[in-house]
């Protein structure tokens, strides 16, 4: 009857939530201007890591293809981010909550980070991070929309002014685009659409979730192609593929732990501290010496 008990009829208690990711322990107690600042400063580490394994990338594309290496890098990665998430939550730990937007954002990243190096095998690292530099601008102009965070007129300001700066090195109409350029070009839009869809999954995702679902589709993308184009690396370009992968980890891992202390658009923002690694790298490893458009542009 409706007011009775019965034993065995007692509900089956509702499964545990998981609990919302968080930034490191030692910030929850921050102010949220600290915060931005800690924010600020794990975007610049993040993009200067990723700009060493670009290097890396290029320095080895000259003898071996670049979906090998990407094939190498991701498995090196892996190796690392896997055993580690697995110790730390378990298998269904690394279960995304959003599998949808976790995967598109693997899947895009991927995409960005293959198509990425393939423009820095086919032109200077100078040039392909000044045509990256429209990514700020279109993390910014969509963030509003998106994710529903305010841009002041400060940040809009820094944006269109690195926007300016990239048209005057493409310089488009007066000549046409190279492959390496088109390839930069495909790199940034999808670059960007990742960065926002981190930012959005960052907040109720796992590290190791998003960092293990990139780069099983970063792995999954190239091996195909790199079994044709597979040439048996050397010990040391072995151990330079595996340099890559811990560069692609650590850097997207210091960026998704920037997305879960402040703005899409200023974590994006620092993104622009990457030409200063792409001229001094290029200049002195690969003699890439930047022409004027692009000094001038950056």
């Amino acid at each position: 009857m409706g007011g009775c008990f019965r034993p065995g009829d007692e509900p089956e208690p509702a499964a545990p939530r998981r609990p919302r990711p968080r930034p490191f322990p030692a910030m929850r107690q921050l102010s949220p201007e600290t915060r931005t600042l800690a924010g600020i400063g794990l975007a610049f580490l993040g993009f200067a890591i990723l700009s060493g394994g670009d290097v890396l990338a290029k320095y080895l594309s000259a003898r071996y293809s670049i979906f090998e290496i990407t094939t190498v890098d991701s498995l090196a990665a892996l190796s690392v981010v896997l055993p580690l998430s697995l110790r730390a939550v378990g298998p269904r730990g690394l279960i995304p909550n959003d599998p949808t937007r976790v995967v598109l954002r693997a899947v895009l990243g991927a995409v960005s980070a293959i198509t990425g190096f393939l423009a820095f095998s086919r032109t200077s690292m100078a040039d392909v991070y000044s045509i990256a530099f429209a990514t700020p601008l279109i993390v910014t102009a969509l963030s509003m929309p998106l994710l529903g965070e305010r841009v002041d007129w400060r940040q809009w300001s820094a944006v269109l002014l690195g926007f300016a700066a990239v048209l005057f090195i493409l310089r488009p109409g007066f000549a046409a685009l190279r492959v390496g350029q088109m390839l930069a070009i495909g790199s940034t839009l999808t670059w960007a659409l990742s960065l926002l869809l981190m930012r959005r999954i960052a907040q109720s995702e796992r590290t190791g979730t998003i960092l293990t679902t990139f780069l099983l589709a970063l792995g999954l993308i190239c091996a195909p192609v790199a079994a044709f184009e597979f040439r048996t690396p050397s010990a040391g370009a072995l151990a330079l593929m595996a340099a890559t992968g811990l560069c692609t980890g650590l850097g997207n891992l210091s960026l998704i732990q920037a997305f879960r202390l402040t703005q899409a658009a200023t974590v994006s923002s620092f993104q622009y501290s990457q030409l200063l690694w792409g001229v001094i790298f290029g200049l002195l490893l690969f003699g890439d010496r930047p022409n004027s458009a692009t000094l001038l542009g950056s």
